[in-house]
């Protein structure tokens, strides 16, 4: 490697929290990874993250709803996992008027994406934190 360090999950999990309290919402992934590096590198100069982890381990994250803003893509295939957050996806199913099932639509097991057979990728996703200091600021 380069004198690049990768910080442990807990880690870089609690940096996630502090810069998205802090800014109650982040408007991409590469933002979000960019003040999350920057808080990183006050621990250690050689710490790296990339985009597309920092979404990951956000994810995971209680206290933070990660929304993606979506374009439409035409003729979408049959998905095997979400594209948000990489988990299994389920089929959304109906029965026409032959009393067939058939697919139209997609859904998330963990994070809830729900696409029709259209296909609407994400093209942009926001962090928002909903943890206890928003929730105690809407109750006033």
């Amino acid at each position: 490697m380069d004198g690049r360090k990768i910080p442990e999950k807990g880690l870089v999990s609690e940096m996630i929290k502090k810069v998205v309290r802090g800014y109650k919402i982040i408007e991409s992934q590469e933002e979000l990874a960019s003040l999350v590096q920057n808080e990183l590198k006050k621990i250690d100069p050689k710490y790296t993250i990339t985009p597309t982890r920092a979404k990951r381990i956000a994810l995971e994250i209680k206290e933070i709803e990660v929304k993606a803003k979506t374009k439409k893509s035409v003729g979408m295939k049959k998905i095997e996992k979400c594209p948000i957050c990489e988990a299994n996806v389920e089929e959304r199913k109906i029965k026409n008027l032959l009393n067939k099932e058939i697919v139209v639509g997609y859904k998330c097991t963990k994070c809830g994406y729900e696409s029709d057979l259209e296909a609407f990728l994400p093209m942009k996703y926001i962090f928002i934190w909903k943890g206890e200091d928003v929730q105690l600021e809407s109750k006033l």
